[in-house]
């Protein structure tokens, strides 16, 4: 059995954890499994991979720097009370037996564990969210490929630093919170001890300390787009999770994106062949069922109808 790559960091900046994120399905790993524990030293708004920033609500979150991860899923606010886990894993089911869209369930229970070890009674729902006291507590989500079957399974967890920017249909009417409002007092360093002792319990793998990538590198800059002037979705829909949308980049390409979570080349495809389907609606519905095929991840979508619907009135409106 292989052993579990365990990464350290503390007080790093969002930009970099943000950068890792993007990037960690096309890193190559030290081993099979790469355990990611970090707390930061700044704020900052950190979209999902699919999402726009016409999604985000306004408010207080606006003066905050607005980066881009690589799990999709919806935004969350980050700050030096978070803690950012990011489990790289070189497919599914490196670790325990997992079909691509079981990536949340199969992956959180070494977060539940510890967040109860330390005083946080903690559950999940197979929804996007952990839950603490019956209140949202935290994000989960992941990225993944299906072609190299590569996964990302991300947690960030709102210790004192809130995690929700808005209310979302995804917490079924239960006010976000963080454990200092529940009146939990939760050590970053100690729990993210316990996250990765619960990680060699529930998987029975053994622990290897990995090295910064490089001296400093953790610290510095990264030069990030703006986010903000990205064109509104022209379409969206409501879904389990949240918003699915479908709208033109600035490149006119028409996207489909939201809170969604889903592989990325799935996507990819799909976008591929709307842009080549030229008004053949079989094809077009053919791509769509793409994001069900077997080996996809796909994760609040309860109807593929929803996001034909969001396609086809994106393409007749022409923008």
């Amino acid at each position: 059995m292989s052993s579990i790559g365990v990464l350290r960091l503390e007080g790093v900046p969002a930009s970099r954890l943000a950068a890792k994120s993007r990037h960690a399905l096309d890193s190559a790993l030290r081993l099979p499994a790469e355990l990611t524990i970090a707390t930061l030293s700044d704020e900052a708004i950190v979209l999902g991979a699919l999402q726009r920033a016409s999604e985000l609500t306004g408010g207080g979150e606006a003066s905050l720097p607005l980066l881009r991860r690589g799990s999709c899923g919806a935004e969350v606010r980050v700050g030096p009370g978070s803690l950012w886990i990011q489990l790289a894993l070189e497919r599914s089911d490196t670790l325990v037996a997992c079909e691509p869209s079981r990536l949340l369930n199969r992956y959180v229970r070494p977060v539940l564990r510890a967040l109860t070890r330390n005083g946080a009674l903690a559950h999940y729902f197979d929804r996007d969210w952990i839950s603490v006291a019956k209140r949202p507590v935290g994000l989960v989500a992941f990225a993944h490929d299906a072609g190299t079957r590569r996964a990302l399974v991300e947690v960030i967890i709102a210790a004192s630093t809130p995690f929700a920017t808005r209310v979302r249909p995804s917490y079924l009417g239960k006010p976000a919170a963080t454990l200092t409002e529940l009146g939990i007092d939760v050590d970053l360093t100690r729990l993210g001890d316990a996250i990765v002792e619960a990680h060699a319990d529930t998987y029975g793998r053994a622990l290897v300390e990995l090295p910064r990538d490089a001296p400093g590198e953790a610290d510095a800059p990264i030069a990030t787009e703006d986010l903000r002037s990205e064109p509104a979705w022209a379409v969206t829909r409501d879904e389990a999770i949240g918003v699915i949308g479908a709208g033109r980049d600035r490149k006119g390409r028409l996207r489909v994106g939201g809170e969604l979570m889903a592989s990325r080349d799935a996507i990819a495809t799909l976008e591929r062949e709307i842009a080549e389907a030229a008004g053949d609606g079989a094809r077009l519905d053919r791509a769509v069922d793409g994001l069900a095929a077997p080996g996809v991840a796909l994760l609040g979508v309860r109807d593929l109808r929803v996001v034909r619907e969001a396609i086809g009135l994106a393409l007749r409106q022409g923008v």
